[in-house]
Parts: structure tokens; sequence; C-alpha cells
């Protein structure tokens, strides 16, 4: 069985989890536990929500280092078998064991429910998710490639405040999609202006490697996230196995952590998680000696789309030396390795398109 990115899965402890990867290394799926039931665990600094007929925990890694190296803590201790010590990362990864999936669900049958029902029978976040789903079908994909998750799939959105959360089945269909959209007119389709990107910017400390000018240039130009009737949206495109690119069984050195500056080339893997950006050129300008990198790996959704061919940009994350089972040894960047929400190397992170 294949696990696709964001796909929910519940495990036999009651814990539901949603993937986070569309690659997994063998017995396991990497994932981020979502919701924990109060009963099985305790935690510090996590709101709680009544969902399942329970009280479950929301498990957020978005926190201060120490509540979530405490909550992290917390976890392994009684559940030590959803962390993996990968030998040829030299790294950590959430995960579940697949003998301890309990449940999956399908989003793809999903959708097709939605879509059973009539439209005056639904809510208006529901008649907002079909209307979404009916414009993405303009760009010449099929039903059976769309998928919804998260609460979205459940039925335990909040209306006004829950995302609209749609899979894209395959590459070629997720770029299909997204530059279907980028030019699509609609009187319900918006986008965040550069003002609403400013003021985002003014209102939170996104990060202190972005200018404003630099951040509003880099996340404007995306077109996986938006809204459509008012109601935030959020696209992940997802790999069919078949066109799956990373590979377990790779060897990972880590050397540090670095910046680099380089020119973008194919992109065409950045749509999906992990993913990456190949580098036509590059230039190692701190923390190491210059070296050819050849790409830069995200496992971070906000570095998704975040670079053209042809353009220019500066990242700084772990360079590692990567030694493939076949082919000559190269040298990669890789930003958002779990790890990243523990170390400082997670606020030093960053990828972005440099401003003339």
């Amino acid at each position: 069985m294949h696990f696709y990115e964001s796909v929910l899965i519940d495990t036999i402890d009651g814990i539901q989890c949603k993937v986070y990867a569309n690659s997994h290394p063998e017995g396991f799926v990497i994932v981020k536990p979502k919701y924990i039931p109060e009963s099985v665990l305790d935690f510090t600094g996590l709101k709680k929500r009544f969902l399942f007929g329970k009280c479950m925990t929301r498990f957020n890694l978005f926190n201060k280092k120490e509540i979530v190296e405490e909550n992290l803590a917390r976890l392994k201790s009684t559940f030590a078998y959803y962390f993996y010590e990968c030998p040829l990362h030299k790294n950590w990864f959430l995960v579940v064991p697949k003998d301890k999936i309990k449940k999956t669900y399908d989003t793809r049958e999903g959708v097709k429910e939605l879509m059973k029902v009539p439209v005056d029978n639904v809510d208006p976040y529901l008649k907002a998710t079909q209307g979404f789903i009916e414009l993405m079908l303009k760009s010449g994909i099929r039903i059976d490639d769309i998928g919804i998750t998260h609460s979205t799939l459940l039925g335990n959105y909040t209306y006004g405040k829950s995302d609209i959360d749609i899979l894209v089945f395959g590459k070629d269909n997720g770029w299909k999609v997204l530059n279907f959209l980028e030019t699509a007119e609609h009187p319900l389709l918006k986008w965040k202006s550069e003002e609403d990107w400013a003021k985002y910017y003014r209102d939170r400390v996104i990060s202190t490697q972005y200018s404003e000018k630099e951040y509003v240039y880099n996340m404007v130009k995306k077109k996986d996230d938006g809204l459509f009737d008012g109601n935030v949206f959020s696209i992940f495109c997802v790999e069919e196995p078949d066109e799956l690119w990373y590979n377990w069984n790779d060897n990972h050195e880590p050397l540090g952590t670095v910046k680099l500056r380089g020119t973008v080339g194919n992109v065409y893997n950045s749509i999906v998680r992990p993913g990456y950006y190949d580098l036509q050129k590059s230039e190692v300008i701190e923390g190491h000696e210059n070296i050819p990198v050849k790409r830069i790996v995200t496992w971070s959704r906000p570095f998704v789309l975040q670079a053209r061919e042809g353009e220019q940009v500066e990242a700084c994350g772990l360079l590692e030396k990567v030694t493939p089972q076949e082919g000559e040894p190269y040298y990669q960047i890789v930003i958002g390795y779990f790890d990243t929400y523990t170390t400082d190397r997670g606020k030093e992170e960053y990828l972005k398109v440099l401003v003339d």
C-alpha cells in the first residue's frame, strides 16, 4: 500500500496522524501526530478539542523549542516506536510502524461522496469545497485525480476557520492545476495581494532572514494557498508510486549548517514533499568550503514552490554528502528535517528568491 502525503492514519493507540511525506523507509510511514487522546498522554502548552467522542490534544510542533522538546520526550517515553533513528541519515523521523496502523481514510472516495450531495443540502463550507473542486476540474484533470483530507474529509471543520484541504494525485496533474489557477478567473477565487502579505509580515515575526520586500516577493507568486468564497484552501500535490524520487537506501553524511547562493534549474519536483530544486550553479558562502551543490531539498511546506527555473536563490540548511546506491556521490542542502524543531538550525533555515 502506498501512503500519500496528508492522508490521515489512525493508530492502534488511538492517535491520529497525518502522513508527512510521499516516500517512506521500509516498514514505516513518515508522519506528524495530529490528535492524541488526553487519556493516553498529558502534554504541556497544547490545546485540546472534543473530537471523535473524546478529549483530544492537538499535537503541535510549531511552538517554543523547550515546549516541543518536552512534548517529544513525553511522547517518546510512552511510545518510543513512533521515533525512527535512521542510520543512513544520521537523523530521526516521526513515524508510524505499519503494524501499528488501525485505519486509513480514502481521500479520493471522500471527494466522490461529497460531490454526490446536492449543493442545496450542504453548508457554506462544503458548498465552497464543491465549487473549488469544480473549478479545479476545468484544468483538465479528472475527479479521480482529486482527494479531500483533514477536517474537510472527516467533517470536524470549523466554519470560517478551517482550511479546505485538497490533494492532487500525480506531479503532472499538480502542475496542470497550479498553472491553471495562476491565470484562472472566478468571482469566488481570491489570492492574497502584496499588501496582504506585507501586513501578514508586519503582524507576525516571520523570520529575521527575510526583509518585508523579500517576503512579499517570495509569497505572492505561489498559487497553492488562496481563498475561495472566503475560505482558505490548501493544495497538496502528491506523488504516485511510480514517480517517487526519494531513495531511503542512499547514504546521507551531514556536514553542518551552510548558506548558499545559486541559480535554480529544473523545479519539477519542487511541488511535492520532500521536494527539491536542481541547481544550475551554486556557491557556498558560509559554513563550509565552496563545493558544487547539486540541489536544495525541502521537507517543509513553506518552501514548496518557492523558486522558479532561472531565478537566483539564497538558502540556509543542512549540507549533506549523498552517496547513492548507484551513481556518483553529490552534495545537497536540506531544509526542514524533524530535528529543526528542537535545534537552533530551525531558526536559521530558509530559502528565498533574491530581489534585485
